[in-house]
């Protein structure tokens, strides 16, 4: 009893810090996350205490021991439900179950006449959420499959929801969501740059979005998942690129064997323009470990072959020495972007339907991302 006393003081008290940073927003979301045990969904927190900590937890890995599937930082999780706008007597769709957690949070906020309905690509871990939702009375429907093809028999669903990020919208997801229904997706579009979107419906078959937040979430697996954008180089070296096939991974270990050049300092400061850089420069990498510290952004050409790579205030290059060149000038001259305030629309690329020359005019500046099933145009507003 003492330890379910101190479970729900903890969870008060993170429930009130998410209201004071602004992830928690309504009393809907709030009245969810209070009443959660979120120490039933997370085993890996390794104590009571910790479960209640914001961060991510470790929920498994694969065989390299690097996570596959983890329980949101409890912010995420926050800020995406607000962005889901769920009612009671909703139908939900929730893309990667997880632990379980999510799934309870919509079943309390869909209430006793909705409906959740949850896909997990691992069976094993579908079976053990599906078990701790038991154990708390709590009624979701949990199925193992490939969640780029959603659950097609429940369809529509008034909400989906995905909790794994994907570098495109799969029509699966769009052809299932209801006409005045919200999709929300976390968005890999760039190295480095992950969006919660929240989608609706827009004119000539479009997807316009109607909030946008920074994140940072696994991938998708399966059979449909691709490539990914995320890279093993060597040891605990990994990195993100739009287009690495393995040749070009093979050229880029070459580089990285014969070592580098200093090529000189940067015009800094750097940080405020990495992601207009991403947005302008289809080329731009970012690194995982060394070289350096932490994350390091770069600019990877197969063809030359060269690599250039920001190191704190100045440039590292390897191979073709013109590539410090185009990074110094890729950099200094992106602009600032704040991403938060992106407006995005996603154009179905088929016969027929308009092209990004053909969206709506919303002013700023403008990128496009280009994907299989949709065109992704980005403007500033």
């Amino acid at each position: 009893m003492n330890d379910e006393h101190t479970a729900a003081r903890l969870r008060a008290a993170l429930v009130e810090r998410l209201w004071v940073t602004g992830s928690v927003r309504t009393e809907s979301v709030a009245d969810a996350m209070s009443w959660v045990p979120r120490e039933v969904f997370t085993p890996g927190a390794g104590s009571l205490a910790r479960a209640y900590e914001d961060r991510v937890v470790v929920l498994s890995t694969d065989e390299r021991g690097l996570p596959d599937s983890t329980v949101s930082q409890p912010a995420m999780v926050a800020l995406m439900l607000e962005q889901l706008a769920v009612r009671p007597g909703m139908r939900v769709l929730e893309i990667g179950t997880g632990s379980g957690y999510n799934a309870a949070l919509l079943a309390r906020l869909t209430g006793p006449e909705g409906e959740v309905v949850s896909v997990e690509v691992s069976a094993e871990l579908a079976v053990a959420a599906a078990r701790r939702l038991a154990r708390l009375g709590t009624r979701v429907d949990v199925r193992t499959g490939d969640g780029w093809v959603g659950v097609a028999d429940r369809a529509p669903f008034d909400r989906i929801e995905a909790t794994v990020g994907v570098p495109d919208l799969p029509p699966a997801w769009v052809e299932q969501l209801a006409p005045d229904g919200v999709l929300v997706a976390p968005m890999w579009l760039r190295p480095g740059l992950e969006l919660a979107v929240a989608w609706r419906r827009g004119t000539g078959g479009m997807l316009v979005s109607t909030s946008v937040a920074r994140c940072g979430f696994l991938q998708l697996r399966g059979p449909h998942a691709g490539p990914g954008r995320t890279h093993a180089l060597t040891g605990d070296l990994a990195v993100i690129g739009e287009d690495l096939p393995p040749a070009a991974l093979d050229v880029l270990r070459g580089l990285l064997d014969h070592g580098a050049v200093d090529a000189g300092p940067v015009l800094g400061p750097v940080d405020v323009r990495l992601t207009g850089f991403a947005l302008a420069e289809p080329r731009s990498v970012l690194f995982l470990g060394h070289p350096g510290d932490g994350m390091t952004w770069g600019l990877f050409d197969p063809e030359r072959p060269a690599l250039a790579v920001l190191m704190q205030d100045r440039i590292l290059v390897y191979g073709d020495r013109d590539a410090a060149v185009d990074l110094y000038y890729g950099v200094a001259g992106a602009p600032v972007v704040n991403a938060d305030r992106l407006r995005l629309e996603a154009i179905p690329v088929a016969p027929g339907l308009p092209d990004s020359a053909d969206a709506p005019d919303a002013g700023g500046r403008t990128w496009t991302v280009e994907r299989e099933h949709y065109r992704y145009r980005l403007t500033e507003t």
